[in-house]
């Protein structure tokens, strides 16, 4: 009777041990700093949708990429480098050259919700912050 006690309370034991690891790697958005985030996030006035190779923007009157994955440090934080487009109302000129800048996207990732800045050009123009949710559907505004 002792022996099957002692199972009893080593097998809880383990189980509240994988319990606790489980929601600490979940807290810090992908559980692993060289593991990318990925998937389509959304909040107000962005769209990303989030790749292992880099990912896609959608902001208002304007659009980007991510030239790298999104991966985070210990903290949840990440810098990527990308570009930022800036859009305008009316159709898009034959030949017309894009208004395209470097761009930096840096944030910060905490289970299923990202803050995110968008530093743009070589004197950064800050956009944001925005706050996103993974799955979430986004609410943009196109340039008319």
């Amino acid at each position: 009777m002792n022996e099957s006690r002692q199972e009893v309370l080593v097998r809880r034991g383990l189980r509240m041990l994988l319990l606790l690891l489980a929601a600490c790697t979940q807290s810090v958005g992908s559980g692993r700093e060289d593991t990318p985030v990925t998937g389509t996030w959304g909040g107000d006035h962005l769209r990303l949708e989030l790749t292992s190779m880099g990912g896609d923007a959608e902001y208002d009157c304007a659009h980007g990429g991510l030239q790298e994955p999104i991966t985070l440090d210990a903290r949840g934080s990440f810098a990527v480098r990308g570009v930022h487009v800036r859009e305008h109302g009316g159709p898009v000129r034959e030949g017309e050259r894009p208004d395209s800048v470097p761009a930096r996207y840096v944030g910060r990732v905490d289970g299923d919700r990202m803050t995110m800045r968008v530093l743009v050009g070589a004197r950064p123009d800050t956009l944001g912050p925005f706050e996103l949710k993974r799955g979430a559907e986004a609410r943009v505004f196109k340039c008319l």
